[in-house]
C-alpha cells in the first residue's frame, strides 16, 4: 500500500507540473484583443508571443532534452521538475512588468525553457511507477493537466484581467509554480536510480540514432507534429475569434474556452481506460481520433451561430486533445524502456515545433484575409496529415518491459 500511495504522489506532482506549464503558457491567448490594444500590436505579432514561448520551450528540448528528456533518464525526473518550477514561475510572473513588445518576447522565451522539461520528466516518472497494464489510465489522467490547464486559464485570466489589468492576471500565473515547487519538494520521489545500468556510459549520439532509425518513432513524431499544430493554434486564437468574429465579451469567451477544456478533461482519462480494456488497439483508435479532429475544427471555424458555439466547443473540447494519451503511450512503448524519457524528449521537440509555428502563421493568415475561417481551415490541416502518417505505421509487438 505504501508504493502504492507514493506512486500516486508521485503521479499528482508530475499532473501538477504539467499544469502549470499550460497555466503559464496559456496565459496570454484569453488576454489578447486587451494587451494588443495596450502594447499597440497586430494579430501576428499576438501570435508571436505564444510562438516565442514555445522557442524557449523547443530551445530547453535542443540544449537540455537534448538532452530534457536525456537528463531525465541520465540525472533523474526529481531535479528536472524542481528547476522547472521555479524558472516557469519566475518568468511568467515577469510578463506582468512588461511595457514594450520585445521585453515580453524574451520573457515568453524563458518561460517556455522553463516548461520545456516538464512533458518528458513527467511520462518518465510515469513508465517507473505504472506497469504496462495500468500505464494508459496513468497516462491520461496525466494528460488531463493541459486540459484543466486550457479550463484554469480562460476561468480566472479574463476576470483578474478585466479587474485588475493584465498583468496582474501574469503575476497571479506565475506564483502558481512556486508553490509547485514547494508541494514537489517533499512529494516527489524517484523509484528507478538515474542513469541505471549500461545506460550511464552510452553516448547520447548513440541513443539518437537507435531512436531515429525507429520507423513507428519517425512517424508518431510527424502525426504529433501535426496535430499539436491545430491543438495549440486552436487554443491560441479561439478566444479572438469568440471575441472578435462572435462579439462576444472576453469574460463570455473564456466561459466556452473553460468548456472545451473541461470536456478534454473528461475525455483523457476515459480514452485511457478504454485503450486497456479493448487491449491497447493504438493504431486505429489514434487514426480514428485523428480523422474526426479536422472536420470538427472546420465546423467550429464557419459557425456564425452564439447558440451553436457550446456544443461546438465541447466537441472540439475533446477532438484537440483526446488523441494525447493515446499518442504518448505508443511512443512509450515503441522504444526499450530505458530510453522512454529521451525518446519522449526528442519527439516531444518535433511535436512542440509544430505548437510554434502554428499561433504566429495562423495570425499572419488572418491579417491577410481578415477572416478566422481561414485561419481554422489552415489549422484543420494538421490533423488531416497526422492521421495520413499514422495509417503508415506498421504494428508488431512491443519492446520487453
Amino acid at each position: 500500500m505504501g508504493r502504492q500511495w507514493i506512486s500516486f504522489g508521485v503521479l499528482f506532482v508530475a499532473w501538477t507540473a504539467f499544469l502549470l506549464s499550460f497555466v503559464d503558457r496559456l496565459a496570454w491567448p484569453p488576454i489578447i484583443p486587451l494587451a494588443s490594444r495596450d502594447l499597440s500590436i497586430t494579430a501576428a505579432q499576438a501570435g508571436g508571443y505564444m510562438t516565442a514561448f514555445y522557442i524557449g520551450y523547443v530551445m530547453t528540448d535542443l540544449m537540455t532534452q537534448l538532452p530534457g528528456g536525456y537528463l531525465t533518464d541520465r540525472f533523474g525526473y526529481r531535479r528536472v521538475l524542481l528547476t522547472s518550477f521555479l524558472v516557469m514561475g519566475t518568468f511568467t510572473a515577469g510578463m506582468g512588468l512588461v511595457k514594450h513588445y520585445a521585453v515580453g518576447f524574451a520573457l515568453r522565451i524563458l518561460a517556455g525553457m522553463g516548461s520545456g522539461a516538464v512533458f518528458s520528466a513527467g511520462v518518465r516518472a510515469i513508465f517507473d511507477w505504472f506497469r504496462q497494464r495500468s500505464r494508459a489510465t496513468a497516462m491520461g489522467f496525466f494528460m488531463t493537466a493541459s486540459s484543466l490547464g486550457v479550463s484554469a486559464v480562460n476561468l480566472f485570466v479574463p476576470s483578474v484581467s478585466q479587474q485588475f489589468g493584465w498583468q496582474t492576471a501574469f503575476f497571479v500565473a506565475g506564483l502558481f509554480p512556486i508553490i509547485g515547487f514547494l508541494i514537489a519538494f517533499f512529494l516527489l520521489k524517484e523509484r528507478t536510480p538515474p542513469a541505471e545500468g549500461n545506460r550511464a556510459g552510452r553516448p547520447f549520439s548513440q541513443d539518437l540514432k537507435r531512436l531515429l532509425s525507429n520507423r513507428n518513432f519517425r512517424l508518431l513524431g510527424l502525426s504529433g507534429f501535426f496535430a499539436m499544430w491545430a491543438t495549440w493554434g486552436t487554443a491560441t486564437w479561439a478566444n479572438s475569434y469568440l471575441n472578435q468574429e462572435l462579439n462576444l465579451s472576453l469574460v463570455e469567451a473564456g466561459y466556452i474556452m473553460s468548456l472545451f477544456g473541461i470536456a478534454s478533461i473528461l475525455c483523457k482519462p476515459l480514452i485511457g481506460i478504454l485503450s486497456d480494456w479493448i487491449g491497447g488497439k493504438h493504431k486505429w483508435l489514434l487514426t480514428l481520433l485523428l480523422g474526426l479532429f479536422g472536420p470538427i475544427l472546420i465546423a467550429f471555424g464557419i459557425n456564425q451561430s452564439e447558440s451553436l458555439i457550446y456544443p461546438l466547443a465541447i466537441l472540439l473540447g475533446i477532438a484537440a486533445y483526446i488523441y494525447s494519451p493515446i499518442m504518448n503511450t505508443m511512443v512509450g512503448e515503441s522504444v526499450d524502456k530505458e530510453l522512454v524519457g529521451t525518446a519522449i524528449g526528442l519527439v516531444n521537440t518535433l511535436w512542440q515545433l509544430g505548437s510554434l509555428l502554428s499561433p504566429v502563421l495562423v495570425g499572419t493568415v488572418i491579417d491577410a484575409t481578415r477572416n478566422f475561417f481561414f485561419g481554422f481551415l489552415t489549422l484543420a490541416a494538421g490533423p488531416m496529415l497526422g492521421t495520413i502518417a499514422v495509417l503508415l505505421i506498421k504494428e508488431h509487438p512491443t519492446p520487453s518491459r
